[in-house]
């Protein structure tokens, strides 16, 4: 009877245990992308070679939960950068520079995070989510969904750049990185609200951590949005604090699409945002239209405005055509021409074109590449 008593309590604890198991799930997921790409009127001449990130950013990452019981769950993500050009990975950002007349810090290059893109540990349920770690700045989520590109050619998407606040030579000593990128906040707690009939928001907090300064180094932000999952509008706002001067970055935007047709969507943006010492205020109007002429083939036609405002009066326009064919549900093939047309060929203009350079008020690009999602 004991040994029976033993065997069943055995066998008990194993179907428990399976259950368990049975209830928690982590997934190992990416996207890899890569380009042959051809740039004019660079310093030295134009430039030809293999990008990796242009129709998305490649990453690889492990996300994963655990059903707790009663619609409670435990979820954990962890997100690098992957460089499939010559296979390194993450990202970083030290170092000064002077950009556009703007004197700045941290310029890339020379600190690396292996999760630079997110590392978030956080319990969802019907009250909504909340995360915690590092993760997107709410404008990234609500500018997103309305860029006339989808966010793609992310390091030279003026929306990217500026109205989500990844250039690390504006951006980068406001917010809690004091070294990174203001598109990603370190230390942070994040509050989403379940998504209602459409609608939802989130409020997010990024913690400085400076000893006797608590709003050094800090975010704060709040966003709403309504989607019926083909069209939808977004609205963003947020401030950033330096740590050196504890000036402030203040950032506002939004955006809507709106489906015409199954075949014809239209996408609208704006977004700025202002330095309160210096006055200097950075503003991107976007517009943009995808037609589906095919099951297979979306057409893209884009335009980007930038300008910079009161320190220093600078403008770039960008006009981008893409078009992406799809091989399967996770492989495209794609290619995005590129023109900028900077205000004039000083840094305080080129600088926002993105691919213009000093010396040279326009350039082109050319990208033909292969995406896969696995």
């Amino acid at each position: 009877m004991k040994k029976l008593t033993f065997v069943a309590a055995a066998v008990l604890g194993l179907l428990s245990a399976s259950a368990v198991m049975a209830q928690s799930s982590v997934t190992l997921y990416g996207i890899v992308d890569a380009a042959v790409t051809h740039t004019t009127k660079q310093v030295g001449g134009s430039r030809t070679g293999v990008d990796a990130g242009q129709l998305a950013t490649s990453r690889w990452g492990m996300r994963g939960t655990e059903d707790l019981g009663g619609g409670l769950k435990a979820n954990f993500a962890l997100e690098s950068t992957l460089i499939n050009d010559t296979g390194a990975g993450g990202l970083g950002f030290g170092g000064n520079t002077t950009v556009a007349g703007n004197t700045v810090g941290n310029a890339a290059g020379s600190t690396t995070s292996l999760f630079d893109r997110q590392a978030i540990i956080g319990l969802s349920g019907g009250f909504g989510a909340i995360t915690l770690g590092r993760q997107n700045i709410l404008g990234v989520d609500s500018i997103g969904l309305a860029d006339p590109l989808s966010l793609a050619q992310p390091a030279i998407n003026p929306n990217v750049a500026f109205s989500a606040l990844n250039s690390g030579a504006f951006y980068s000593s406001f917010g809690t990185n004091d070294g990174g990128a203001a598109l990603r906040q370190n230390n942070s707690i994040r509050y989403a609200t379940p998504v209602m009939s459409g609608f939802g928001g989130a409020l997010m907090h990024g913690f400085g951590e400076q000893p006797g300064n608590a709003s050094a180094n800090t975010y704060s932000g709040v966003s709403g949005f309504f989607s019926d999952g083909k069209s939808g509008v977004a609205l963003a706002y947020a401030k950033l604090k330096n740590r050196t001067d504890n000036s402030t970055l203040t950032l506002w935007g939004g955006g809507a699409k709106y489906a015409v047709t199954p075949a014809l969507t239209l996408r609208a943006t704006y977004a700025q945002n202002e330095v309160d010492t210096t006055n200097r205020k950075i503003a991107v109007i976007g517009a943009g239209v995808d037609f589906l002429v095919m099951p297979a083939l979306t057409l893209t036609g884009a335009v980007y405005n930038t300008k910079n405002s009161g320190n220093v009066d600078g403008k770039a326009n960008q006009y981008v055509g893409l078009a992406k064919y799809a091989l399967s549900k996770r492989t495209n093939l794609y290619t995005i021409f590129t023109h900028a047309k900077a205000g004039s060929a000083a840094a305080k203009d080129t600088a926002l074109g993105l691919i213009t350079t000093v010396g040279n008020d326009s350039a082109n690009r050319l990208s033909v590449g292969v995406l896969h999602v696995f």
